[in-house]
């Protein structure tokens, strides 16, 4: 008999007037989690940011989420770093800590919709951070800023241990950005393009367009059926842990060995989904579809709602140095 396991949100696309979600696999290896959507409402300020700076490479407890340290006068701030968020998200405990003042948001003026069936019951209300400040080492000169960021005050509960929120695409979108998985580093503006420069000068470049917030881009699949190769849209999104596609879209691919059924508990609600690895998948212009991956089978109003047939997190990032360039025109990802 197939075992049952608890599923619990986790870093992954915070879509506010876009995509919004976190979870984790507990049993098995974590995966990632799904996206709540803001089908209404007026995107939060997303301040300004200034200067740049490297740090170390630091990944949330049990997945591979990059989290980022922030420092104010009010004290520290971590964030996850999640280009599946449209807006920033904080937990209340924080704003508790922090002494930070919170407005509710009406819910005739904010719909939201993922997996589940709460979230209409959920409060939701928005602040607005205090100066954040992220530092290499004691440098005060190597100092990425960011003033004025609003972001919504959600009780979610199941972030991952440590985690205040998530940094989301309209802040990240204003510097670039990049991870160095093999040297444990992430480089924000400056430092971003000097560390390119030491890279190869040959990257997969994945092209990406903007939707309701979030950068979307494509994976390349080959048809279990006729191995014929396919294009499909995704939201590129490095605060999911894992793959996740519906189930009509899985069916698409060569399922390996036995899938293994699991349960979603979000902020939602819960959401019976489905453990399964597939072969046929590839990121990048030049990437076989070839390699295997685990994909979490799910049924969600974000696919429709964004138009893409996956939610790529780091099941296919983790082990790629990324440039995220959200901040050009059209804006572009670039892979090693």
């Amino acid at each position: 008999m197939v075992g049952i396991h608890a599923v619990w949100w986790r870093a992954s696309c915070l879509l506010l007037i876009t995509v919004l979600p976190w979870a984790k696999l507990l049993a098995a290896p974590p995966a990632g989690s799904l996206a709540l959507i803001q089908e209404r409402g007026t995107p939060l300020p997303s301040g300004r940011v200034t200067g740049g700076t490297q740090v170390p490479l630091e990944r949330a407890e049990g997945g591979d989420t990059p989290v980022l340290t922030f420092h104010s006068d009010h004290g520290s701030v971590r964030l996850l770093l999640d280009t599946g968020a449209a807006s920033a998200m904080v937990s209340p405990a924080l704003v508790r800590r922090l002494g930070l003042e919170s407005r509710p948001l009406s819910r005739d003026q904010f719909s939201l919709a993922g997996g589940g069936d709460t979230c209409a019951h959920r409060p939701l209300s928005k602040t607005r951070l205090p100066e954040l400040r992220l530092t290499a080492g004691t440098s005060q000169r190597l100092s990425l800023r960011l003033q004025g960021v609003q972001a919504f005050v959600l009780p979610v509960v199941a972030l991952p241990q440590g985690i205040d929120g998530v940094l989301g695409a309209a802040t990240l979108k204003q510097v670039p950005f990049g991870v160095d998985p093999h040297k444990g580093r992430v480089f924000f503006g400056g430092p971003a393009l000097q560390w390119r420069m030491q890279m190869p000068p040959r990257p997969d470049v994945i092209p990406l367009l903007w939707r309701r917030g979030v950068p979307l881009g494509g994976i390349r699949v080959r048809s279990g059926s006729d191995g014929k190769i396919k294009q499909w849209n995704c939201l590129i999104d490095t605060g999911a842990e894992g793959l996740f596609l519906p189930p009509e879209v899985a069916a698409q691919l060569r399922p390996l060995g036995t899938g293994q059924a699991a349960r979603l508990v979000g902020v939602c609600g819960q959401q019976q989904v489905w453990r399964q690895r597939l072969m046929g998948i590839g990121m990048g212009p030049q990437a076989p579809p070839i390699q295997t991956h685990e994909a979490i089978l799910t049924t969600n109003p974000v696919f429709a709602l964004l138009g893409v047939e996956a939610i790529v997190g780091q099941e296919l990032l983790r082990f790629r140095g990324q440039l995220w360039r959200l901040d050009t025109h059209p804006p572009r990802l670039e892979l090693w």
